[in-house]
């Protein structure tokens, strides 16, 4: 991802989704009242992170059950260790902006 993508979202806390954005899948969670986008794709099984369970800010493969923290990325459990892409998100007027890597 190299530009900022614009979405239209309304989630309450503990609720996320996947959308495709610009070529990209993305999971954006709601959590304490703050959004947070990552890679929607699990670094191990190559399956989408959104049909897995959130449990508090930790996503749950449902292939292999690696887990996730959707606020940095970071895998705390699971068959891998490797992390998976995590975005700066700002929110303004219904819509959050997901900025591109640095």
């Amino acid at each position: 991802m190299n530009t900022p993508i614009q979405i239209q979202v309304d989630l309450s806390d503990g609720e996320h989704l996947g959308v495709e954005a610009s070529g990209e899948r993305l999971l954006i969670a709601k959590i304490a009242g703050q959004y947070y986008a990552t890679s929607d794709i699990c670094s191990h099984g190559r399956v989408l992170l959104s049909k897995g369970k959130l449990r508090g800010r930790h996503i749950i493969c449902p292939l292999h059950g690696a887990r996730f923290d959707v606020t940095s990325g970071q895998c705390l459990a699971g068959p891998t260790q490797q992390p998976i892409a995590s975005y700066k998100v700002t929110f303004e007027s219904g819509a959050i902006t997901i900025l591109p890597p640095l």
